[in-house]
């Protein structure tokens, strides 16, 4: 199935009301700014002359001297104030924009941040000035303030007007997904493996979404994909912020087992391909054990570089069409799984292929997965970061972090 022509030809023009919706925010910054540039003594007579002047409205009595007490906590909560107001107005133009909830309360949150660390550099230039990461702190707690109260009024005004829930097949971000509960997933994917037609099953996360942007080919294997279920937390938020939320998140790490659960019970043949050493193996031991019945039809673990070596691509490929499995579990890494699928379907044998990377790490046990709160709460990425921070660190801090920047960029065909 296809993308519909408006995910292909995405569209973000800015109309007048769009450019109006932001005025509030950028005359807050550029006040902001403008205070900033002021000289070192010029902003203490500033500062000092707001003070006073509030002094003299609490306390009619007020003179300089007292004023000058409290000069330093005024220009604080000056401070707090002034990005409490930015974070209102900036959280009001993204919720304009498409983006409430979780994702519009960071967007607004990132570009406040973004602001007061590049009002504090600019003071490093001023006379009399200096930065101060104390001012940067409470910048950002004044922004998450009105972020938060911007917010909370938009999230009450989606729940009146009431989302979008589309079950099944649709369009989202630059791919399509299916759009079912876990439960749902498991039973068409049992369904599937009974087909003479050779089906196949990808779960994306953010990093696949940041490649399926850059690869053609990455993209056309999605496209061809007879399942598509989210595996990635930030997909989930993306979704739920535009109003138009995904059922439920649908793991590579949670199908494996529950495949393999339905297969013992259907009388249904497993093939293990991948995983590093004897992770395999081990696996599909622990599985056996686990899940009474269940039929190992075969495991074979392929050297490093196979995919560049066509006998051993082939060897790989007889190894699943001697014993023909319903369900053929490829634990490679992305995207090398998914290109092993889709480049060798047509010779292979098998009933259902499911794209799974690390699942075979944690049906193994050589690799935790994070506890359940971790996960719900969106964490899970970072579990697996403190496990292999050496390998993981530019995927989850540089690449992946790309996705919200993707994300604004189709807010108009998703």
């Amino acid at each position: 199935m296809e993308p519909s022509e408006s995910n292909k030809k995405i569209t973000n023009k800015v109309t007048l009301s769009e450019l109006l919706i932001w005025l509030p925010a950028l005359c807050c910054m550029i006040i902001t700014f403008s205070f900033s540039l002021q000289p070192g003594d010029e902003s203490t007579d500033t500062s000092m002359g707001f003070t006073l002047s509030l002094f003299k409205f609490l306390f009619k009595d007020a003179d300089l001297e007292d004023a000058a007490l409290f000069e330093g906590i005024i220009r604080k909560l000056a401070h707090f104030s002034e990005y409490a107001v930015t974070g209102f107005f900036t959280a009001l133009a993204v919720a304009f924009d498409g983006f409430k909830k979780k994702l519009g309360f960071f967007y607004a949150l990132f570009i406040c941040a973004a602001v007061s660390v590049i009002d504090e550099f600019i003071q490093i230039f001023v006379p009399g000035r200096n930065a101060a990461v104390l001012d940067v702190i409470i910048d950002c707690f004044g922004a998450v303030l009105g972020a938060a109260v911007l917010m909370a009024a938009a999230g009450a005004f989606l729940k009146k007007k009431g989302i979008k829930q589309t079950h099944g097949r649709r369009e989202f971000m630059n791919f399509l997904l299916d759009d079912i509960s876990f439960e749902e997933a498991v039973d068409k994917a049992m369904s599937l493996s009974e087909g003479k037609k050779k089906h196949y099953l990808v779960t994306p996360n953010a990093d696949h979404v940041m490649r399926l942007n850059e690869d053609p080919e990455f993209l056309k294997i999605y496209r061809d994909a007879d399942l598509v279920t989210v595996d990635g937390t930030p997909l989930l938020w993306i979704a739920d912020s535009i109003g138009h939320p995904v059922t439920e998140r649908v793991t590579g790490a949670d199908m494996l087992p529950a495949l393999c659960e339905r297969a013992a019970k259907e009388g249904k043949s497993v093939f293990f391909l991948g995983g590093a050493g004897d992770t395999a193996y081990l696996a599909a031991d622990k599985l056996k054990e686990k899940y009474e019945g269940l039929n190992v039809a075969g495991v074979y673990v392929p050297p490093m570089g196979f995919e560049k070596d066509e006998a051993e691509m082939t060897k790989a490929v007889n190894a699943v069409n001697d014993v023909k499995p319903d369900i053929l579990f490829v634990c490679l890494g992305m995207p090398k799984q998914e290109h092993f699928i889709y480049d060798n379907r047509q010779r292979m044998e098998f009933g259902l292929a499911v794209a799974c990377g690390a699942a075979i790490d944690f049906a193994a046990g050589t690799n935790l997965r994070a506890p359940e709160w971790m996960r719900r709460s969106g964490l899970e990425w970072f579990y697996r970061f403190l496990q292999e921070p050496g390998r993981l660190f530019h995927r989850y801090f540089v690449v992946d972090t790309g996705i919200f920047l993707l994300a604004w960029k189709y807010r108009k065909c998703i």
